[in-house]
C-alpha cells in the first residue's frame, strides 16, 4: 500500500516514522474537550428550536477535527480524501434525515 508523506507523491515506505508533537496533540485535544463543553453549554442555554443546529454545528467542527487530525488526513493522498469526503456526506444524510423529521413535527397534539 503506497503512503504519502507529501502530495508530491514520494512515496514514504514507513508511514510510522512521522509523529506528531506533543503539542499538537494537546491542542486537538483540548478543541475537542471545549466542543464537549460548549455542547453542554447549549444544552442548558434555553435556545429553543435553535439548539439542535448549534449541536450539529459543534459536533460538525468535532468531527472534523478529528478527520483531519487524528486520522491523519493532512499527510494522505487524493483516494483517501474522497472517501473521508464520502463519509462527510453520509453523515450530512444521517442529520438531515432525523433534523427534517424534527423540523417537521407539529408542535400541538394530535
Amino acid at each position: 500500500m503506497a503512503y504519502y508523506f507529501d502530495h508530491k507523491h514520494h512515496r514514504e515506505d514507513n508511514p510510522a516514522a512521522h509523529v506528531d508533537t506533543t503539542a499538537t496533540v494537546f491542542m486537538v485535544y483540548l478543541a475537542l474537550v471545549l466542543g464537549a463543553i460548549a455542547t453542554i453549554a447549549v444544552s442548558f442555554a434555553h435556545l429553543g428550536d435553535k439548539a439542535i443546529y448549534v449541536h450539529m454545528l459543534i459536533s460538525a467542527i468535532q468531527v472534523s477535527i478529528v478527520a483531519y487530525y487524528w486520522m491523519h488526513l493532512q499527510r494522505s493522498d487524493s483516494l483517501t480524501w474522497l472517501v473521508a469526503l464520502s463519509g462527510i456526506f453520509i453523515m450530512m444524510i444521517l442529520f438531515a434525515l432525523p433534523l427534517s423529521d424534527y423540523t417537521t413535527r407539529h408542535l400541538g397534539g394530535l
